[in-house]
């Protein structure tokens, strides 16, 4: 079993962007909510990120008591300002009306591919600024040689940001794509037929390997935080003898999401 070294992969991503950044003034601001630590490490790691390519970012805190109102007044100065290239908005976001957020993001500005219109144009085959999760799921499967032309894949998420545009895109690529989630009856009758299984429903354990063929790719896009530490949906031990490539949890996709960002953050300044 060969397991996915997702910085190795993020790195090669950050080699490129830095090039295309080159003397360019790239500016990229996080909306964030006070009293997240989990928030915050994913803000600092996107910040980290960007300084090594070249790319501004900043991150606004602010209070917990903060309202769709106050968060929407944020993203209209943004989005005026010409000197910003890209926005983002971190979750959680407690109390506040994330897909109200999500529409007000102008659309060319939008860095994670998470505004309608961009959703939509992955969905048509335009992935200028396609999600980022379902970006980099697409990139450690290119880098791992994973021919999706005719292949079955199973993706174990039907939300609006990761499974459903990660479906349109494997579409895109000519594979044939069964969607399934925690509420699907017998998933492992699906998982068993797959040649990729790409999995986030956020259930620790929840694939192992009598549910995937001899052979898969399995790729595991889950973050699952307890006292153990944090984990994915995949048991690692179990698929030992069963996949040929597993992503893990952390260590996989999520460099590969921040290093999309910072490639999505280029689109948005040089289109």
């Amino acid at each position: 079993m060969h397991i996915v070294d997702g910085s190795a992969i993020a790195a090669g991503i950050e080699a490129s962007v830095r090039r295309r950044v080159g003397d360019s003034d790239i500016r990229v601001v996080t909306l964030l909510m006070e009293g997240s630590r989990e928030s915050a490490l994913y803000a600092r790691l996107k910040e980290q990120a960007c300084r090594r390519v070249g790319i501004t970012a900043m991150t606004r805190v602010l209070p917990e008591d903060a309202g769709t109102d106050d968060f929407l007044a944020e993203l209209d100065a943004l989005n005026g300002d010409g000197g910003v290239h890209g926005v983002m908005v971190q979750l959680p976001l407690p109390g506040v009306d994330h897909r109200r957020l999500m529409e007000y993001i102008d659309p060319d500005k939008d860095v994670e591919g998470v505004h309608p219109c961009n959703l939509g144009a992955t969905q048509l085959g335009d992935e200028r600024l396609a999600p980022c999760t379902p970006r980099a799921v697409l990139r450690i499967l290119e880098h791992e040689k994973v021919a999706l032309q005719g292949a079955n894949v199973v993706v174990v998420n039907h939300s609006d940001i990761v499974g459903k545009p990660l479906a349109d895109m494997l579409l895109n690529r000519d594979a044939t794509v069964s969607v399934c989630h925690v509420y699907t009856d017998d998933l492992a009758s699906y998982t068993r037929m797959a040649d990729v299984v790409v999995t986030g429903a956020g259930v620790r354990g929840l694939i192992d390997g009598g549910m995937v063929k001899r052979g898969a790719v399995v790729v595991d896009v889950a973050i699952v935080s307890d006292e153990d530490g944090v984990h994915g949906d995949v048991d690692m031990p179990s698929m030992r003898d069963r996949a040929a490539v597993v992503t893990p949890v952390p260590g996989g996709v999520g460099p590969v999401t921040i290093a999309c960002i910072l490639e999505n953050a280029v689109a948005a300044y040089k289109d």
